[in-house]
């Protein structure tokens, strides 16, 4: 079952998520046939991790860009696992 943020509130333009044979799929709300990103477990809890540290906030998002240092945000993205993509294998 996909599932949307309560943030959403019936706006069209979301992310929805949902658990498929123990990976994490994010799809598109506005393109439901579209494209879907597969996360495994663990790559899906380092991304809410992030989140809840303030990693993706916008304000240090724009400050360490502004700043002139790439280091560490730029190594961690480097690092970073790469979603595969795979719609047609994904039923939900």
């Amino acid at each position: 079952m996909w599932r949307r943020s309560s943030f959403c509130n019936g706006a069209t333009a979301c992310v929805e998520v949902a658990e498929v044979e123990g990976l994490v799929a994010l799809r598109d709300s506005k393109e439901p046939d579209g494209p879907v990103l597969l996360y495994s477990r663990l790559e899906w809890e380092a991304f809410l991790a992030g989140v809840r540290a303030g990693e993706f906030d916008l304000a240090v998002l724009c400050a360490s860009a502004g700043d002139g240092s790439d280091g560490d945000a730029r190594a961690r993205a480097s690092e970073a696992p790469t979603a595969r993509e795979d719609a047609s294998q994904v039923s939900v």
